[in-house]
């Protein structure tokens, strides 16, 4: 169940002034009562812009909620969503509204989370009597404050694609599913133990897709349709040469020779470490690459930034293709804690096993900045 809470205030000051004192971390922290930093600027290099992150750290400096800038209508509407709040914390987005008013501006502020453990209730309470203390160090801060003349953040611009044009991208991504659930098919029916690495692969395209064909999912769903078939291309070329024993990249070399090996008496262990390594190669191999790809092919105008929104968004699509993997399994090739991982919230496990293995969140941001890299220097 989610929780939500909405605060209020007349400050005494321009919008853009009220702007520029509620998304600046560096003018936030002079009234918040929870510390923030930016770790990553957004479109234009601002703190403000969309595609930014930024580390709230609560009061106690126990807990830290890692935010992506999701919507920056400047002065007008500003939204953010958590992206990391560790394993209890389900979803957490923030909305600030700024109107106009003859004595400066109206500030409302909405928060909607959600955590597990029937926490969502108590925990929306104490944030929100922590942000009503910070909104009014703010509101006495703000008649002080010189006008703003700053522009405010460009504003990120969508692809207005046709229906034509989408119905091409979502048809290349069918085609790309269709391979590689013929890969995996094939793989399966020669009892080679790489099927299972090749059908998480299968079901991770799929659940990218499902995604896209939600509306209200992401702002950018071209955007995603446009990935699938680079992320195949890499994938297959390097099963493919692999299985012809030429050259593939060093991780996709050890992510296959652990698919193919065997345990008689611990069938779920090679399984396991071959998922891991596959989707170590995917991530910290592929991804970087596929996004530049797609950043240099068809967005060359764009700051690849704009998309960490939909990006993040995406991460969730890792969690289902496991657990569609783990209901295929044979009984004998599943782990020991698959029953208690049913019983589990998926962010609560993926974190878990984070902690002992590949944490794909954290990879999956590091591999969006070497994409940045890579894009910036091109």
């Amino acid at each position: 169940m989610s929780a939500s809470f909405h605060h209020r205030r007349d400050l005494a000051c321009s919008p853009a002034t009220a702007w520029r004192l509620l998304t600046d971390p560096e003018q936030m922290n002079r009234w918040s009562a929870a510390p923030i930093a930016l770790s990553d600027n957004g479109i234009g290099d601002r703190p403000d812009g969309m595609g930014a992150l930024r580390v709230v750290t609560l009061p106690g400096g126990r807990s830290r909620l890692r935010e992506v800038v999701e919507l920056a209508e400047f002065p007008r509407r500003f939204v953010y969503r958590v992206h990391d709040g560790g394993p209890l914390l389900l979803s957490h987005r923030g909305e600030q509204t700024i109107e106009a008013t003859p004595s400066g501006c109206r500030l409302t502020w909405s928060v909607e989370l959600r955590l597990a453990g029937g926490l969502s209730r108590p925990i929306a309470r104490s944030i929100a009597k922590q942000v009503g203390a910070s909104l009014d160090a703010l509101a006495a801060l703000a008649p002080g404050e010189p006008d703003s003349d700053d522009p405010g953040p460009p504003a990120d611009r969508p692809a207005t694609l046709t229906r034509s044009e989408l119905a091409t991208l979502r048809g290349a991504a069918f085609e790309s599913l269709d391979a590689q659930i013929g890969i995996a098919d094939r793989l399966a029916a020669a009892g080679d133990p790489k099927q299972w690495f090749a059908r998480v692969y299968q079901y991770v395209t799929q659940e990218m897709i499902a995604v896209a064909d939600r509306p209200e999912a992401l702002r950018n769903p071209d955007w995603v349709l446009a990935l699938i078939p680079v992320f195949h291309d890499y994938f297959t070329a390097n099963l493919a040469a692999y299985e012809d024993g030429g050259p593939c990249t060093p991780a996709w070399q050890r992510a296959w020779s652990l698919c193919e090996r065997e345990d008689p008496d611990h069938p779920e262990r090679p399984v396991m470490r071959g998922l891991l390594a596959g989707v170590s190669a995917h991530i910290d191999d592929d991804l970087p690459h596929a996004l530049a790809d797609v950043a240099a092919a068809r967005y060359p105008d764009r700051d690849l930034r704009e998309f960490r929104p939909d990006y993040l968004r995406l991460a969730p699509v890792f969690t289902a293709a496991s657990d569609h993997l783990l209901a295929d399994l044979p009984r004998s090739h599943k782990p020991w804690w698959t029953p208690i991982a049913a019983r589990v919230h998926p962010q609560v496990r993926d974190d878990l096993l984070g902690r002992k293995g590949f944490h794909v969140g954290r990879q999956r941001l590091k591999a969006f900045a070497a994409a940045r890299a890579a894009v910036v220097q091109s």
